[in-house]
């Protein structure tokens, strides 16, 4: 699959889940935030291809999108909820991008995880960036990122 394809899948996803599980819409191409406080994940996935999809968005936007998705008000979020419901925003991503690759294998998920601001990946595990997109979003921006290890 070219990157372009890819690009485009990856938009296409991000429209569907958050529009149908987080009740937003993506406003359009925007470039990363440099300095932000942010919140990252990553759902690594093994099958053909294997990689990695890697979710970043600022920390305000972390909480209003855990906030719409859990129903609660903002101000009642624990300070644990924002994560994890980054965490589980990746997962979906990732299951979605995954079952609209024509790709006739099956996928092997891992858990989502935060990914601590300033680590860096597991070498190896995400060598090829294959697709990037920045989307504007309420209060910040959305990075989300896909690696493809390299095929022997």
């Amino acid at each position: 699959m070219s990157e372009q394809n890819l690009d485009q899948l990856l938009s296409g996803v991000v429209d569907t889940v958050m529009e149908t599980m987080f009740f937003s819409t993506p406003r359009g191409p925007a470039e990363p935030e440099a300095g932000a406080s942010v919140l990252k994940a990553r759902v690594a996935f093994r099958g053909r291809p294997s990689g990695a999809l890697r979710v970043c968005l600022s920390a305000a936007s972390a909480r209003i999108l855990a906030a719409g998705f859990l129903g609660e008000d903002e101000a009642m979020l624990t300070d644990s909820q924002p994560g994890e419901v980054v965490c589980e925003f990746a997962n979906m991503l990732c299951g979605l991008f995954l079952s609209r690759l024509e790709s006739d294998e099956s996928f092997d998920l891992n858990s989502p995880e935060l990914v601590p601001v300033g680590s860096l990946a597991a070498p190896g595990s995400e060598a090829l960036p294959a697709a990037s997109q920045s989307f504007g979003i309420e209060e910040g921006i959305l990075t989300v990122t896909l690696h493809l290890e390299a095929t022997a």
